[in-house]
């Protein structure tokens, strides 16, 4: 007992001694709970424990927190007056330092009190811990507000009811909700949490949400039951898509009855239709059974247990543990920095000033928002102050069997809480459900969309996306080709009428392909048939009447338009069309005809400007150089120090070497010796050689037949606008009632109508018109027509000219039926995604035709920037050529005098001759004499004295010879100096074998015996001491003559003497030599 009174002496020291000295700083939380006795008596005791347990008794163990003293006060909302709201804040709250307000609101409330308290208290920065099911600002982001919202909210709802839809795969559904119950919130939470789904999904259009419809039914607070009804017929009735099997339903309990009871009557709660109930149509669940309006297998979501007693007292005992902690782990964190901002506020209404907000509140509340709690609830805030860490449970009607008696109960089926993910280490929100009942008591959940529809689909022949097959021998189809019916004229026997009836075929093409994509994912089944007018439909001038496909679609005869249809302005006014899932335009095609080959084909692998480059320029400026380059160089014409008799090049030989060169001809020619002007030559060579491999590659691909066609250039080009400027005039023609035809009638009226006389009704028909010549020209969609030109038989059409009006193919639908074109787009998409449509285009308009041409493909005219490499090569080879002249000229002048120093063995003679001659003093002594020998005679009739004397040298040393010989006939011998002889013969034994004079002064003396011989010559020739003029020639030179035996002469043999050598069998007329 004594232990005890020390106990509590000390207990009353430690409290009292802080509170003596001023040290103490006291903070407090203030309970705001509903008006509801039995509740608030579990809120109380359960707020008075959590604080000294989780607070009190923790901070009094602590030396840190000792200083810190902590109260709770509690009200109950029962003022509606705001006086007396006000004098509460100034009463209590003020007075008590209070620094979090914690209002608890377990059900559902229409008061606006609380409201009011909230408000106020985040005017003046003040936290609050809020427990509201109702709260709004899940979607609020409002930078000012300091309320955490730890209970589940209706976007909490919402985010599970997504979740159960993910689950099941109902991907299309409706809302429902009542203007008098949070429609808005929950409205907008599901449009939000819609677009963040199909923004991660946007790539699997499969597990994209679908919001088919909205509906609000408009209720005032005072209506009654029979309103209700009433207001909800209209509204299912008005705005319920026929599609919707899934509904979410967000209204009050009362409302709940009465709308389920209207959806019952109206067929919406069978078995292939489910409904999903947010906590609010499920009420406060006093008792386990649901209303009899709610359909069997129906799903509600709640955060309360079917056992409400148990439940309540559990749920008040987490949420204020859960506060309360929150509370004191935010004081903990901010009390060690109380001396930087205030943990308590320090209001007061007795102050003539008007309050002023707490900033420090802000921080704490901050601070509070970051807080992380794992026990006894989890709770992790979002930054807007919303508990993103709730638990949710899902209840389901059941049918519960009891003493033979069939009853339905709430039964909890499943869980929605947080789970940490083992990727992400972050706790996820999971749906865990078992044991459900579905509606209709069925074994499998309903499907979410309807079973396959049925739709009428019309269709007219295009190759390639529709044309029609025969059935094989079991009268069935093919695959790919669907069945389908046509329309076939007859002609009865007794009646002039065409009838129209049908005929079972098969159908295939690109758009049936289409059609099997869309069947199996729409999922419905189909009648496919031909258009009974086969046209495509264009408006009446007169009546404004459609025909064709599209008043198929306005008559409600046909649920879908399926072929080659072409996207107008004008159809889209009574039709809607799906997006593209082809591009087209407007194109013409023409026949080919085949031609002869061009006689300038061998000019045309290159351009004109080309050839005169190459033949006239390049060839002139080439020969021009290297003329030039020799008439410079020193071994060659040397400036005209070197003879012409000596080196015979001029201008014209050149360009005869240039064009003998550059065609590769066998041919004589005279070859420079300088060595740029060789260089030069070398160049050209490699000029040529790369002008005659392109020249002769290219020249095979222009000698063929050409195919001849009308080049149009577009809708535009002049034979079309104008077609009497041809003679005969020029022909072409369309398909009439069609698109194309609409859009020359509305753009080129003139055209249209010159061609209304050479339409043509079908495509084919026009294909073999242009065959046969009857027309020129055809004017039709794009694609149908690049399908004709890659698949004729023989290739022999093309399309010309760009394409005009550019648009797409679509699929048309009703405009009432905007859910299905909603369908078929995602299927279009679907297919660009992932390559089919691709696929499919290239596998139905590719054709052997585009291949053939594809691969044979002639070569194009080269022009003048295709050969502007070897151009360059030859412009470099002329530079580069009066380089070489340049260094010849410096070597003559110095290089030479230097080299001959240090060659003393004649080695540059083993790496050139030229250089070698060069540097020895034969050849400069030649060098000068033949320069002494130039400056003898600097005019034409110094040169002809000159010959005339030389040439009677020679005559007479041939007759001397001639009388030597006569002499010895008669066996007299001439006595001659014997090294005169040798001198002579040594001289003439320089001339290479060939016969000279020398033969006669070495034959033997004749003798008596050789008189005979003698009388022989003597008769051949009867005058020895002449002979005839003609056994004599003059040599080209004009300075040696010699005899020739006149049998030896003949007209293509002939002797010739050059500067002291014989010349035999050599043609001479090319020079001016003369017979003598």
């Amino acid at each position: 007992m004594c232990f005890i009174l020390i106990h509590w002496l000390v207990f009353l020291i430690m409290e009292l001694l802080p509170i003596l000295n001023g040290q103490t700083t006291q903070v407090s939380i203030f309970l705001i709970m509903p008006d509801r006795a039995k509740l608030n008596g579990n809120l109380k005791t359960t707020f008075s424990e959590a604080v000294y347990t989780l607070g009190t008794r923790v901070f009094r163990k602590s030396p840190i927190y000792s200083n810190l003293r902590l109260k709770q006060y509690s009200t109950i909302i029962d003022k509606e007056n705001p006086r007396e709201i006000l004098d509460m804040f100034c009463e209590t709250i003020f007075k008590s330092h209070v620094n979090t307000i914690l209002y608890f609101q377990l059900h559902p409330t229409k008061d606006p009190t609380p409201k009011f308290i909230i408000n106020m208290a985040e005017y003046l920065r003040i936290p609050v811990i809020s427990w509201d099911p109702q709260y709004p600002g899940a979607l609020q982001h409002k930078q000012e507000s300091t309320v955490l919202q730890m209970a589940p909210t209706i976007y909490h709802q919402c985010a599970m009811m997504l979740d159960i839809l993910k689950r099941f795969n109902w991907t299309n559904f409706a809302i429902v909700s009542t203007t008098t119950f949070n429609n808005l919130e929950f409205t907008g939470s599901i449009d939000i949490l819609i677009k963040e789904h199909n923004t991660k999904v946007k790539y699997d259009r499969k597990r994209r949400f679908n919001l088919l419809s909205s509906i609000v039914v408009n209720l005032r607070p005072l209506d009654n039951d029979t309103v209700i009804k009433t207001k909800s017929r209209e509204a299912l009735l008005k705005h319920n898509n026929q599609e919707n099997r899934v509904f979410l339903i967000h209204v009050s309990s009362r409302e709940a009855k009465d709308i389920l009871e209207v959806a019952d009557e109206l067929g919406l709660t069978g078995k292939e239709y489910i409904w999903i109930m947010s906590s609010f149509c499920l009420g406060n669940m006093d008792y386990s059974r649901p209303p009899r309006a709610y359909p069997l297998g129906s799903l509600g979501v709640t955060y309360s247990s079917i056992s409400k007693d148990g439940f309540e007292d559990q749920l008040i005992d987490d949420a204020m543990k859960t506060s309360v902690r929150l509370w004191v782990e935010t004081l903990k964190k901010t009390y060690t920095n109380k001396d930087q901002y205030k943990i308590s506020p320090n209001f007061s209404c007795l102050s003539q000033q008007p309050l002023q907000q707490w900033m420090d509140g802000e921080k704490f509340y901050r601070v509070m928002r970051n807080v992380r709690l794992d026990r006894p609830t989890p709770v992790q805030f979002s930054n807007n102050g919303v508990n993103q860490l709730v638990k949710l449970r899902i209840v389901n009607i059941q049918q519960l069997t009891e003493n033979h008696k069939i009853s339905r109960v709430w039964k909890e089926v499943g869980r929605w809480v947080p789970i940490e993910s083992n990727v992400t280490h972050k706790a996820e929100m999971i749906v865990e459900m078992s044991g459900i009942t579905w509606p209709g008591n069925a074994v499998l959940p309903p499907l979410g969309k309807p079973e396959k529809r049925f739709m009428r689909i019309v269709t007219l022949k295009e190759k390639p996306y529709v044309f029609y097959l025969d059935k094989d021998a079991n009268g069935k189809c093919p695959p790919p080709a669907v069945p389908c019916r046509l329309m076939k004229k007859i002609n009865p026997a007794y009646d002039n009428s065409l009838q129209n009836r049908t005929v079972s075929r098969c159908c295939a093409g690109l758009c049936i392909d289409i059609l099997r994509v869309l069947s199996s994912r729409m999922q419905f089944d189909y009648e496919l048939y031909e258009v009974p007018d086969q046209t495509w439909g264009l408006p009446d001038q007169q009546t404004g009447e459609w025909n064709g496909l599209i008043k198929q679609i306005q008559d409600g005869l046909a649920d879908m338009v399926l072929t080659s249809l072409k996207i107008t302005p004008k159809r889209s006014e009574v039709v809607d069309f799906s997006i593209p899932f082809l591009e087209t335009g407007i194109t013409i095609m023409v026949s080919i005809r085949k031609g002869n080959i061009s006689p300038t084909a061998f000019l045309e692998p290159y351009d004109y400007p080309s050839w005169c480059v190459i033949l006239v320029f390049s060839v002139h400026v080439t020969g021009a150089a290297i003329f030039i380059y020799e008439w410079l160089s020193p071994r060659g014409l040397n400036r005209g120090a070197t003879p012409l008799r000596e080196h015979r090049f001029s201008l014209f030989r050149s360009f005869w070497l240039i064009w003998a060169m550059l065609f590769g001809a066998s041919v004589s020619t005279d070859n420079p010796r300088g060595v740029s002007s060789r260089f030069l030559s070398n160049v050209w060579a490699l000029f040529a050689l790369v002008f005659l491999a392109s020249y002769t590659a290219n020249l095979a691909a222009f000698m063929i037949t050409k195919d001849e066609y009308y080049n149009l250039s577009g809708i535009k080009d002049w034979r079309l606008t104008n077609p009497y400027f041809m003679n005969p005039p020029f022909k072409f023609a369309t398909i009439p009632n069609g698109s194309t035809e609409e859009n020359l009638r509305k753009n080129h009226y003139n055209m249209y109508k010159y061609m209304q006389r050479y339409n043509r009704p079908t495509v084919d028909d026009a294909v073999k018109a242009l065959k046969q010549g009857k027309i020129q020209a055809f004017i039709y969609d794009a694609t149908p027509l690049e399908y004709h030109t890659g698949n004729d038989d023989n290739c022999e059409l093309k399309t010309v000219g760009e394409k005009y009006a550019m648009t797409g193919y679509g699929i048309a639908v009703p405009q009432k039926k905007a859910k299905h074109l909603e369908e078929i787009n995602e299927v279009i998409l679907e297919l660009q995604e992932n390559g089919e449509l691709e696929r499919l285009r290239r596998f139905w308009l590719a054709g052997a035709c585009h291949v053939k041409r594809k691969r044979g493909q002639s070569s194009h005219t080269i022009g003048i920037p295709n050969f502007t490499s070897a151009f360059i090569l030859l412009a470099s080879g002329v530079l580069l050529g009066g380089l070489v002249l340049l260094m010849e000229h410096l070597y003559f002048k110095f290089g030479r005098r230097c080299l001959r120093k240090y060659d003393k063995n004649m080695c540059c003679s083993l790496v050139s001759l030229s250089m070698g001659r060069s540097l020895t003093f034969e050849q400069s002594v030649m060098k000068a004499l033949a320069r002494q020998k130039h400056n003898e005679c600097k005019n034409p009739r110094c040169e002809v004295l000159l010959w005339k004397e030389r040439h009677n040298h020679d005559l007479s040393l041939l007759y001397i010879n001639k009388l030597k010989e006569q002499l010895q006939s008669y066996g007299i011998t001439p006595e001659e100096d014997p090294m005169k002889q040798l001198e002579i013969c040594d001289t003439f034994d320089k001339h290479n074998g060939y016969p000279t004079t020398c033969q006669f002064l070495r034959s033997p003396f004749k003798s008596i015996e050789n008189r005979h011989e003698c009388h022989q010559l003597d008769s051949y020739d009867s005058t020895p001491v002449r002979w005839k003029r003609r056994s004599l020639k003059r040599s080209p030179s004009y300075t040696n003559a010699v005899e020739v035996p006149v049998p030896e002469i003949s007209e293509k043999q002939k002797v010739r003497f050059n500067e002291g050598k014989f010349y035999y069998e050599v043609d001479n007329e090319g020079s001016d030599q003369e017979t003598l």
